[in-house]
């Protein structure tokens, strides 16, 4: 009975992320427009980071609670969702998916080495304040050359009705952002008893069971995109939130360090996510766009990385 309390509980929580993370998003893309941020800074600033509020306050959480781990295989997890399932779904439904234009092949290379350069200090199954440290300056060298080099405001002047709209949109994405803190507290909890009572390693239930949670904000833009026919942001935004798992591997890293235990489900999960990250960046590289058939081929990584994973644990 307080077992199917907590998965009950488990499986709440997670909508209510996914939903008032949703809600949150909304919100701050309004204060966005309203400040005439340009479209690439929405789609890879704002979009990016604000749909990785989840992973960030379940990794915060997590890390409080002395269980990286749970956050580690969310990441990990959710950087192969985005760039296998969530893109290969829209590609494959609406036909192609496409990355802004003025994403050069060294923004690619750039951004390549920072979804991978946390996992290589990873090296020695441990990854300490120091190593955070390392990633959080080379994140914040990343970010500044994203925002210097081709993505900077508009200048405008605001009328003072705009100002008192900002304000409204700015109280409710902040309320959003207290129920999705919470309901990540709830849901990390709930998911640590029931991993400890069947018996099931975190970082398993992390990368099959938080990657999808916490990735359904970035699902739901998806198939919004896909209905309005209008892809073209799906790229950036998927970039974004990829690249920001970086920066939260960091923070989860500074609050309390990680220590790889199950090893063989860290290598399968590496693997994966090495060529999710290499094949993605093939494709977008080739043509700055995704099409159907390399959709499919997409989806198809997805698929077989789940199945890795279930078997590495049956074995």
């Amino acid at each position: 009975m307080v077992f199917l309390i907590f998965l009950v509980c488990l499986v709440l929580s997670l909508l209510f992320v996914s939903k008032f993370a949703q809600v949150a998003i909304k919100h701050l893309t309004i204060i966005a427009n309203v400040l005439r941020w340009n479209a690439f800074v929405i789609a890879f600033l704002i979009l990016g980071v604000a749909t990785s509020i989840p992973e960030f306050l379940i990794g915060i959480n997590s890390a409080l609670d002395k269980t990286p781990q749970l956050s580690l295989g969310n990441l990990i997890g959710a950087t192969i969702v985005l760039l296998t399932l969530v893109t290969g779904l829209t590609a494959f439904i609406s036909g192609k998916v496409g990355v802004d234009s003025n994403f050069t092949k060294n923004d690619l290379f750039v951004t390549t080495f920072i979804l991978f350069f946390p996992l290589a200090l990873f090296y020695d199954n441990y990854f300490g304040r120091a190593d955070a440290i390392i990633v959080l300056v080379m994140y914040g060298f990343y970010i500044t050359k994203v925002y210097r080099d081709r993505h900077k405001l508009r200048s405008t002047t605001e009328e003072p009705e705009k100002n008192g709209k900002i304000l409204k949109h700015l109280f409710v994405f902040l309320g959003s952002f207290a129920i999705v803190a919470i309901s990540s507290k709830m849901a990390v909890e709930s998911a640590v008893y029931i991993a400890e009572t069947i018996k099931l390693p975190l970082l398993l239930v992390g990368i099959l069971v938080f990657s999808i949670g916490t990735n359904l904000p970035e699902l739901t833009l998806a198939i919004t995109a896909i209905r309005k026919k209008d892809t073209a942001l799906i790229g950036g935004n998927v970039l974004g939130s990829a690249t920001t798992n970086s920066l939260i591997i960091a923070i989860l890293g500074l609050i309390y360090p990680i220590k790889i235990i199950e090893t063989q489900l860290f290598m399968v999960s590496i693997f994966f996510f090495t060529i999710a990250v290499l094949v993605f960046a093939h494709f977008v590289k080739s043509r700055s766009e995704i099409s159907r058939i390399e959709g499919f081929f997409l989806l198809t990584i997805y698929f077989l990385f789940l199945i890795f994973e279930i078997i590495t644990k049956l074995v």
